[in-house]
């Protein structure tokens, strides 16, 4: 699909339509992740989905810690479970995801050769169902991925922030995504948070807007 039928492709979604943010990141992603999250309300009107690098064997405490540090839910993705704002989605050990339509659908981890590429197969997903309301956040890790996939995002109208190089643990994979040429914005965590809520706050009005027409 040429970058003219993407763009006009990305117009057809409704304003309403959830916003989903992915966080990308495999070693010091941890920290990041509870940084952002810390510092995000409970009530941005988005959902969130961390895709980790992890053993396929491991199990993910992700969903144990974060409720520390988050007041919305946090969920381990099922296959075929909606998905819903104000929540927190983590993919288990050993799976991949992508969305389709409002479901989110699981398979085992394809692991080619090197680094597994979940990260990327699930934003090339995000980007045809969600459009512009797609979000890329690229976080601390090694390799590239996620990086293949932010070109499509950012032709479905969608948005890319990446982890400031001297706040991340590893920086190969935001520095691979800068490499692209479709990062929007270099942010600290701290930054992303405060990125996220607003425009969270700002999709909002529409909703909002359009409610009160109704009454």
């Amino acid at each position: 699909m040429d970058r003219e039928a993407r763009n006009l492709q990305a117009e057809s979604k409704p304003e309403d339509h959830l916003s989903v943010v992915c966080f990308g990141a495999s070693a010091g992603g941890f920290e990041a992740y509870c940084k952002i999250l810390s510092l995000l309300p409970a009530d941005t009107g988005m959902a969130y989905i961390i895709v980790h690098h992890q053993a396929a064997d491991g199990k993910s405490l992700l969903v144990e810690i974060l409720p520390r540090v988050t007041k919305m839910p946090v969920v381990l993705v099922a296959d075929g479970e909606n998905v819903k704002a104000n929540h927190v989605y983590v993919v288990p050990a050993g799976m991949q995801v992508t969305i389709d339509g409002d479901a989110f659908r699981l398979s085992p981890l394809v692991k080619p050769p090197g680094w597994p590429k979940n990260i990327s197969i699930f934003l090339q997903s995000l980007a045809k169902d969600r459009q512009k309301r797609a979000i890329a956040v690229i976080l601390s890790g090694f390799d590239s991925d996620g990086a293949a996939a932010l070109e499509p995002i950012k032709e479905a109208g969608g948005l890319v922030f990446a982890q400031k190089f001297q706040t991340a643990q590893q920086p190969d994979m935001p520095q691979s995504a800068v490499k692209t040429g479709c990062v929007d914005q270099l942010l600290s965590p701290v930054e992303i948070a405060a990125q996220l809520e607003r425009i969270g706050r700002e999709r909002a009005l529409p909703m909002i807007q359009k409610s009160s027409r109704k009454i």
